[in-house]
């Protein structure tokens, strides 16, 4: 027997995010080939030229690379420090959030992580990659995090330290890994902080 209430439920990864990352690791594992790696590149990656003066491989492709290109990544490392933010990420914001909120967060930050990219960028390479959507779930997880310490009198002082880790880690990727897409990772953690700002977190008693 115990007093003690539950103020969240437990920490614990959604199926539909489980999903995503099972989904990610074999869409690389089928693209270590080079003829099915240049299929799915041409087909699925985020492509700057499809919405100025390059004819789309399927119709449609102008919106649907918006949501395929997070499935694609750069190489193994890419794949696996995505996939690890992600699952600790996803779990940490179930605490608060809904799986249903959870996965339009990730699919909301995702296109507009694509959508920064291609605005703020005048690179012409294709850009793959989940880390936009991965930075929504954060950018959400920050703003929650504010607000339930100013629903309950605290300081936002307690965030400093997390917010700032969240910045240098991007400035770090930034500068120490080649063509990374900071713009998407911009667009994906503005697009949670929002999100995240609106939203009401599920809490128990």
């Amino acid at each position: 027997m115990t007093d003690r209430i539950d103020f969240f439920p437990r920490p614990s990864v959604p199926r539909a995010f489980m999903g995503v990352i099972v989904a990610c690791v074999a869409v690389h594992l089928l693209t270590l080939s080079p003829a099915l790696r240049e299929w799915a590149m041409l087909h699925g990656a985020l492509w700057p030229q499809l919405l100025k003066d390059v004819r789309p491989m399927f119709p449609g492709q102008q919106v649907t690379m918006f949501l395929t290109y997070g499935f694609l990544h750069g190489g193994l490392l890419h794949l696996g420090m995505n996939m690890l933010a992600l699952y600790v990420l996803a779990r940490s914001l179930s605490v608060v959030m809904a799986g249903g909120a959870m996965v339009a967060l990730y699919v909301v930050a995702q296109v507009a992580a694509g959508v920064v990219q291609l605005w703020l960028s005048d690179s012409p390479y294709p850009v793959v990659g989940a880390s936009g959507a991965i930075f929504g779930l954060a950018g959400a997880e920050i703003a929650i995090a504010a607000r339930i310490q100013l629903a309950k009198g605290g300081s936002l002082r307690l965030l400093a330290g997390p917010v700032l880790q969240f910045v240098l880690l991007n400035v770090a990727l930034t500068l120490a890994v080649p063509n990374i897409a900071w713009q998407a990772h911009l667009g994906g953690a503005l697009a949670g902080i929002v999100i995240g700002a609106l939203y009401r977190p599920r809490l128990r008693r």
